[in-house]
């Protein structure tokens, strides 16, 4: 995969701050386009700027707010169902910027 901001490959990277690997751009620290990683290696989520996640914090945020602690499988349900009809893949992470702006909108609405 190539880097959505400057095109670069995508590389996995070891953290010096816990155990685990984390993907980031080739271009590193000049482009600070970056993911998580699964515990298989898979990227856990599509790269992204820092803009696109700090829209995912928010994000997570209010749809804890909205829906309640996702240790309740009942709410974790809710909100995956909801999300799958506001984004294409129903996945805050897999979400583009326009996308994760909308949801972003809606929840502050509901609250």
């Amino acid at each position: 995969m190539n880097c959505p901001e400057c095109g670069a490959p995508m590389i996995r990277r070891r953290s010096k701050f816990r155990e685990g690997y984390w993907w980031g751009c080739s271009n590193w620290p000049d482009c600070t386009v970056k993911c998580a990683e699964h515990p298989d290696g898979s990227m856990m989520s599509y790269p992204a700027t820092a803009e696109v996640n700090e829209l995912r914090k928010e994000a997570h945020r209010l749809m804890v707010e909205v829906f309640g602690k996702w240790e309740s499988k009942s709410a974790k349900t809710a909100m995956y169902d909801w999300l799958k009809t506001k984004t294409r893949e129903g996945h805050i992470g897999k979400a583009s910027k326009e996308e994760l702006e909308k949801v972003i909108k809606l929840l502050k609405k509901s609250l």
